[in-house]
């Protein structure tokens, strides 16, 4: 059996890859620096691949088109924090390409290519509700949120879609958003916690997954 995952060199991608590969997968990491990726995969007895999704997403298509994973777990994305107007808007750009276009092709790719399997699109708590300083990165998980809920309605039988609304987890994330944590340092869920109950769900053919009852009750009425 054969996964896919993004943003797979380190964090929730790493963990989920190392979950999958207990579960038996043989595991396709991608992510964009090539020795995290390489280290990676040599540590999950993996394969490992250096591609800018935010650029070069349709390598990766290629990669689903010919290898047809069982499993797609578009994980790959980032955050940024900062009043709006005054954010980089190159950098803002690229965050949509990576968290809304890659992860378009890449979802249609997978429903086109594979056979049968699971899809699980990384989505965040902060789809669920406006968020100031944070409304391009909210509104890309709002985005990935709708989008998948969509696909749910057209996968063809035997493609299980589902969507993970993740709450704050014990990441880099944060210091690459420059995001101050604050408070919300109490609240951070665990990364093998995460990993473990996803592909739990996923695999039950869960279509929304939310860990954490504090983050259900976030998202509650979403």
């Amino acid at each position: 059996m054969l996964a896919l995952v993004t943003g797979g060199s380190r964090g929730v991608g790493y963990y989920l890859a190392k979950e999958l590969r207990r579960r038996g997968y043989h595991v396709i990491l991608i992510a964009k620096n090539e020795e995290r990726v390489l280290r990676a995969a040599k540590e999950l007895e993996a394969e490992g691949y250096a591609i800018d999704l935010s650029r070069d997403f349709k390598e990766v298509g290629k990669i689903i088109e010919k290898r047809k994973p069982k499993v797609v777990i578009n994980n790959a994305g980032f955050g940024l924090y900062g009043e709006f107007v005054t954010q980089d808007e190159d950098r803002l750009l690229e965050m949509i390409d990576l968290n809304v276009k890659a992860l378009t092709y890449l979802t249609k790719k997978a429903m086109e290519k594979m056979k049968e399997g699971y899809i699980m699109n990384v989505a965040s708590v902060a789809a669920c509700k406006p968020l100031a300083r944070a409304a391009v990165y909210a509104a890309t998980k709002a985005y990935v949120e709708h989008l998948t809920r969509s696909l749910i309605q057209e996968a063809p039988p035997g493609i299980h879609l589902s969507y993970l609304l993740l709450g704050p987890t014990d990441t880099d994330f944060w210091r690459v958003a420059n995001w101050p944590v604050g408070k919300l340092r109490k609240l951070m869920l665990s990364l093998q916690k995460v990993a473990r109950k996803a592909l739990a769900h996923m695999l039950r053919g869960h279509r929304r997954i939310v860990i954490g009852n504090i983050y259900r009750l976030y998202c509650l009425g979403k």
